[in-house]
C-alpha cells in the first residue's frame, strides 16, 4: 500500500503535531520498516533554531525511532531513503521552497526561473516515484493563502509557486488535511 497524503494549515497550527502522531500511526498500523522524518528548517534565527530543537527533542522522545535526513533544497535520495515499506514525513514544503529561492536568489531573472522549475519538477518526480515504491508519503506545508498579497514581488512570487505547488500535491493526494487552531478538516 502506497499514499501520498497533504497536510496545511498555519503557524503555531499543530500541523506538525498532527503529521508526526499520523505518521507513527501508518507504520504501527502497516507494520512498516523504516519511519522517516525529512527536516528542511535551516537556524537563520533564534526563533527558527528554538523550534528545531524543539522538533527533535519531540522526535527523539517518541517510543518509535526516526530517521532524520535534513534537506535544505537538493532532492536527491536514491542512496539515503529506502521507501519500500517505509512511511516518509517532509517537514516542510514551504521551508523546501524557500530554501529554493533563496539558494537561487543571485541568478538573472530566466535561469532562476529555469532553476526552480528544475528544483520543483525534481521534487515531484521524486514524491511519484516514493508512492510507486510502495511509501507512504506525508507533507506538511504552511497555509499562507489567507493573508493579503504583498507589496514585495518575491513574496507574491512565492506564494504563486508554492499555491501551484499545493494543487499539484492535493490533485495527487491520496488524503489532503487543513489544520485550523488544532482542528482538522479533510479536503479528501
Amino acid at each position: 500500500m502506497s499514499k501520498l497524503i497533504f497536510i496545511t494549515g498555519g503557524v503555531r497550527s499543530g500541523k506538525s503535531a498532527f503529521a508526526e502522531d499520523y505518521a507513527k500511526e501508518l507504520y504501527q498500523k502497516f507494520e512498516r520498516k523504516n519511519l522517516y522524518y525529512i527536516a528542511s528548517g535551516v537556524a537563520f534565527d533564534r526563533e527558527m533554531t528554538e523550534r528545531i530543537k524543539r522538533h527533535q527533542a519531540d522526535r527523539k522522545k517518541a517510543a518509535i525511532q526516526w530517521k532524520t535526513i535534513e534537506i535544505q533544497d537538493e532532492v536527491v535520495f536514491s542512496e539515503v531513503i529506502y521507501p519500500a515499506n517505509s512511511v516518509i514525513l517532509w517537514e516542510c514544503i514551504t521551508t523546501w521552497l524557500s530554501n529554493v529561492l533563496y539558494k537561487t536568489e543571485q541568478l538573472d531573472s530566466i535561469e532562476r526561473i529555469i532553476e526552480i522549475e528544475k528544483y520543483i519538477k525534481t521534487l515531484k518526480k521524486q514524491l511519484l516515484q516514493w508512492t510507486k515504491d510502495g511509501a507512504i508519503v506525508l507533507l506538511v506545508s504552511n497555509e499562507i493563502f489567507d493573508e493579503q498579497s504583498s507589496t514585495y514581488s518575491e513574496v507574491n512570487y512565492y506564494r504563486s509557486l508554492l499555491g501551484i505547488l499545493h494543487q499539484w500535491i492535493v490533485h495527487h493526494s491520496d488524503e489532503a488535511y487543513e489544520m485550523d487552531y488544532s482542528k482538522i478538516k479533510r479536503w479528501k
